[in-house]
């Protein structure tokens, strides 16, 4: 019996050490020996994670922050998200349960499928009417210095939280509040706030995997960085030339970027919007330029999604931006009326096009399975 009780006794010392915790430990609040954390992993998925009385989930590291693809410019001194608010911010950005309704994610309008941007011209706001805009990529805003078709976005936290209050119905502190009922997001949450609240860790979180979000390493680029050109249609680089040259769409979709993070005036186009006068009255009808990059898949295009192809768009754009409804007296000037042939518009596409990387779209995460029923409403 002796040596049986001993090898009963060493397989729990074992476990224990396995677990991390000592069998000696108390509960200050009970006295009795205190339960060891579980850990939060994949396995969540098959469930809620049950944590005993006391214990903590404990995470697994946060994985390395994403860094940008070939094509793209150094990214700013200041851009710093830490890999721990990238992984917050990504749960955060695919939860449903962050919104007022349960089910709406910021996920929902800026479809990773799409190119982080809007399916439809205008996505419903949380009263079920259109927004007045529709929904940008995400793609690449690392480099910008504000968010948003005009520009409003300069603290860019702080726009974040306003933008998502709007769309998700409710406070981003109520939201994260209610999600705080899970133990592997109160253990996010955790690691994350330094000091801060939850709804600012939270709106920080957001916005360090939307900034994150890089477009490069697209067709084009294999083709520019390769000493012998990666095989691409002759008319791809026929494309490039037009692109730079006689179609002038280098003028505001500037390389590598292809944005020059600027503001300019198209007009109407299909519904009244005086965009970047809203900001700055001196530029009533300007928007910000989007980045070509990832365009293959975000159609519709313009900030008001009238344009229901690229191919739309870039006839709209070749045509002086006088088509859709749009006020001739208030486009840019720098939106001279060209004419290409149908063999030169074919190639300006193919080589828009390049500007898309291949391969699937981002995976979505495994939301935490822990949050009690009713936790997130």
């Amino acid at each position: 019996m002796l040596p049986e009780r001993l090898a009963v006794a060493a397989a729990a010392a074992a476990l224990l050490a396995l677990a991390g915790c000592p069998a000696k430990k108390k509960d200050d609040r009970t006295g009795e020996p205190a339960p060891p954390p579980v850990a939060a992993d994949a396995a969540a998925a098959a469930g809620p994670v049950v944590v005993p009385p006391g214990g903590e989930v404990v995470l697994p590291p946060a994985p390395e922050a994403p860094t940008p693809p070939s094509g793209l410019p150094p990214l700013p001194s200041d851009h710093a998200p830490a890999p721990e608010e990238i992984a917050l911010g990504e749960l955060l950005f695919f939860d449903g349960r962050l919104a007022a309704d349960g089910k709406t994610s910021c996920a929902t309008c800026h479809d990773p499928d799409h190119g982080f941007a809007g399916t439809v011209p205008r996505s419903p706001s949380p009263s079920g009417k259109p927004n007045l805009r529709h929904t940008p990529t995400l793609l690449n805003l690392a480099w910008h210095p504000d968010l948003g078709w005009d520009g409003r976005g300069t603290d860019r936290a702080g726009f974040i939280a306003a933008h998502a209050a709007g769309q998700l119905g409710r406070p981003l502190a109520d939201g994260i509040a209610r999600l705080m009922a899970s133990p592997t997001y109160r253990a996010h949450v955790k690691r994350t706030a330094s000091g801060r609240d939850p709804g600012t860790t939270a709106a920080a979180a957001l916005l360090a995997y939307a900034i994150t979000r890089y477009s490069g390493g697209a067709p084009w680029d294999v083709h520019e960085r390769e000493e012998e050109h990666a095989a691409l249609p002759p008319e791809v680089e026929a494309g490039y030339k037009l692109f730079n040259g006689k179609a002038q769409c280098a003028t505001c979709h500037a390389p590598p970027l292809y944005t020059d993070l600027g503001y300019h005036r198209l007009g109407l186009i299909a519904s009244p919007d005086d965009g970047r006068g809203r900001v700055d009255p001196a530029w009533a009808g300007a928007f910000k330029t989007p980045t070509l990059r990832g365009v293959a898949v975000r159609a519709p295009l313009f900030h008001d999604g009238s344009a229901a192809t690229l191919e739309a768009a870039v006839q709209w754009h070749l045509d002086g931006g006088r088509g859709q409804g749009a006020d001739p007296s208030v486009v840019d000037p720098g939106l001279p009326v060209l004419a290409l042939t149908a063999d030169e518009q074919a190639a300006l596409l193919a080589f828009v096009r390049a500007l898309t990387p291949a391969g699937p779209p981002p995976a979505r995460p495994v939301l935490p399975a822990d949050l009690p029923a009713g936790g997130g409403r």
